[in-house]
């Protein structure tokens, strides 16, 4: 299959990909192979048939499934999961919870737009409105207070600077943050996997989600490797040998080295600060009753539920700030306009 054809083959959304992963794995549960699901979807599917024609190229040419998913823009976090799955065989698991995770996450993006939609036009028209005023009414006032004589007020004076240089104030906001994402960005292109994670680890609201996410994909596929009876080695040796996952490796690397001068597992674990702390005691509990696969499956299911609830709490609260950002907004320009008037009125 060329570049030059692949680059016309049309890329999946979000939740086309979804929807694919999460029915092709209720058929391979019900005894279809990969290459047959995908022969299926190519018949039933014509505005997809050469997304799934050049699948079936791939996989009959001998390439491995995530290689191949990964090659026609499938998310990268499910083909890590599918890379996983070629290890402890758990490949109908895989596509569902890779399939749920990618509508989940469609969802999710299609809430925020929602969520944003109104504030957004809110602010755009009193942008609007705050630009009219300051070319046309605060002009005014000034010349009626130079003809009058009259010297405004501390606070009128404020209020009259804001209005008049928030397009300023605004573009200077843009800049600043600009500038501050590209230094971010370049501090963190010199730092390994490891040390991003524990600089995103250290930041007050992001480190909770950024934990989270990062202890379900691990609790995860340790969870499918341990009942698939691949050893604690075993398992770290697959994550090194990965090279999907930059943090995955380098984890590997730190958790191997810790096991090596006689550290246990847990002690080796809780150096990654990155997982969540209750992993470790999972993890050793686990190792005393002879379940940890079982314990750590059902953790990572805890771990979900824990980051949907944080995420819908986090989009409750959006929609109040902003709005309350923009009431703000309203009373600067409402005092801009009645204040000076009032003023005014008072010294005749």
């Amino acid at each position: 299959m060329t570049v030059g054809f692949l680059k016309k083959i049309k890329k999946l959304t979000f939740k086309e990909q979804g929807i694919f992963l999460t029915r092709a794995s209720d058929m391979l549960s019900n005894g279809f192979t990969l290459l047959e699901v995908l022969q299926f979807f190519s018949k039933l599917d014509n505005k997809n048939y050469h997304l799934m024609a050049s699948m079936i190229d791939d996989l009959k040419s001998g390439h491995k499934i995530h290689e191949v998913f990964l090659k026609h823009h499938f998310d990268q976090g499910a083909c890590i999961q599918l890379y996983f799955s070629e290890k402890h065989g758990y490949l109908a698991e895989a596509l569902l919870e890779s399939g749920e995770y990618l509508q989940r996450k469609d969802e999710e993006r299609k809430k925020f737009i929602k969520l944003m939609q109104y504030p957004l036009i809110l602010i755009f028209i009193l942008l609007f409105v705050a630009i009219l005023l300051n070319t046309l009414l605060l002009p005014r006032f000034q010349y009626l207070y130079q003809s009058m004589g009259y010297e405004p007020t501390v606070g009128i004076k404020l209020v009259l600077h804001l209005m008049q240089n928030i397009p300023s104030y605004l573009l200077l906001l843009f800049i600043l943050c600009s500038v501050l994402y590209f230094i971010v960005k370049q501090i963190f292109q010199k730092k390994s996997a490891l040390e991003i994670a524990s600089t995103l680890s250290s930041l007050p609201v992001i480190s909770s989600f950024y934990k989270l996410y990062q202890t379900i994909f691990i609790s995860r596929e340790w969870g499918y490797l341990l009942r698939s009876g691949f050893s604690i080695n075993e398992i770290i040796n697959i994550m090194e040998s990965q090279m999907y996952k930059p943090l995955l490796h380098e984890s590997a690397q730190q958790l191997k080295k810790m096991l090596l001068i006689g550290h246990s597992f847990a002690d080796a674990l809780s150096n990654l600060s990155f997982i969540e702390r209750e992993m470790i005691f999972i993890v050793n509990h686990g190792d005393k009753n002879g379940r940890m696969d079982k314990e750590l499956l059902y953790y990572s299911n805890h771990c979900l539920q824990k980051l949907e609830e944080k995420t819908e709490n986090i989009f409750l609260i959006i929609q109040p700030v902003i709005f309350s950002i923009i009431g703000i907004v309203i009373v600067v320009i409402y005092m801009s306009i009645f204040f000076p008037m009032f003023q005014m009125m008072d010294a005749i």
